[in-house]
């Protein structure tokens, strides 16, 4: 009896801290869940550039607000174009907002459709929100927008037309649906770098292009390698062989010297072939 009596003292006590394990592996996730995992703090980071992005582009009368759900009284991480609220980094979620992350905890909605409010001051806002959900689904965020539709229509255009925007437009920039398309697009502004030049070698010529194009960063593309040579009508071995020609060159200078679209490169290979005529 002495012995059984012992035994289920050992199993209740194994029992009790068996359950208190599970109750303190339970309050951890749950303190982790509130406090925000680090995975879900990074999905949130990566989006601040398109908060920049965005006010930049709309202008000073589109706010962009990042919130976080971790803290609901402090929920605002990031906000561009803040005085269209009077908002700043550490504000709290909105009435709405809380809706719509209730809403999203039931629906796999994520986008919500646009809605009229009013500021304190009576100036209309035409706001948007767009719930940021992590790799389970789950809500950890909203992007919201809010347009002040009470600003004078000629700030807007004033935006649209602004002088700090690049003066010189890209030259013919197109909207490629396939590989062979964005290939295709990308030898066209090469060849339009290149032919301003006159007595030149088809060699010299191709080897131009293709350190244009390299530097474009053309060749990361998959099969890019095999598009252009089709597209330039030489072998893929020959493309090969100009490629590994640029990467030398631009791995020689350190990228020091090299500008976009393979400038660097173009003067290096057209003093290389000078010299080579000149031997």
């Amino acid at each position: 009896m002495r012995i059984q009596y012992e035994t289920r003292l050992v199993e209740e006590a194994l029992m009790s801290k068996l359950v208190d394990k599970k109750h303190r592996t339970a309050k951890t996730v749950s303190m982790q869940a509130s406090a925000g995992m680090p995975c879900d703090r990074g999905i949130l980071k990566a989006l601040e550039p398109v908060v920049d992005g965005l006010a930049q582009y709309f202008g000073k009368h589109f706010e962009v607000v990042l919130h976080t759900t971790e803290d609901l009284l402090h929920s605002v991480i990031k906000i561009e174009n803040g005085s269209v609220t009077g908002r700043t980094v550490g504000a709290p979620m909105t009435d709405y907002g809380i809706e719509i992350l209730k809403r999203a905890e039931t629906s796999n909605d994520s986008v919500f459709d646009s809605y009229l409010t009013t500021t304190s001051d009576g100036r209309t806002l035409r706001s948007f929100s767009a719930v940021i959900r992590n790799d389970l689904g789950k809500p950890i965020g909203l992007l919201c927008f809010n347009m002040d539709m009470s600003a004078p229509l000629i700030d807007y255009l004033e935006t649209a037309s602004s002088k700090d925007t690049q003066s010189r437009p890209l030259p013919g920039e197109t909207f490629p649906s396939s590989a062979s398309d964005l290939v295709r697009a990308s030898l066209n502004r090469a060849l339009s770098r290149v032919e301003g030049q006159h007595s030149m070698s088809s060699t010299k010529r191709n080897r131009l292009i293709v350190a244009e194009l390299y530097g474009m960063g053309v060749f990361d593309i998959k099969d890019a390698t095999h598009l252009v040579a089709r597209e330039m009508g030489v072998s893929v071995y020959t493309v090969y062989n100009y490629v590994r020609e640029a990467r030398f060159l631009r791995n020689q200078d350190d990228m020091s010297h090299i500008g976009s679209g393979g400038a660097g490169l173009r003067a290096t290979i057209e003093a290389t072939a000078a010299n080579k005529q000149n031997s």
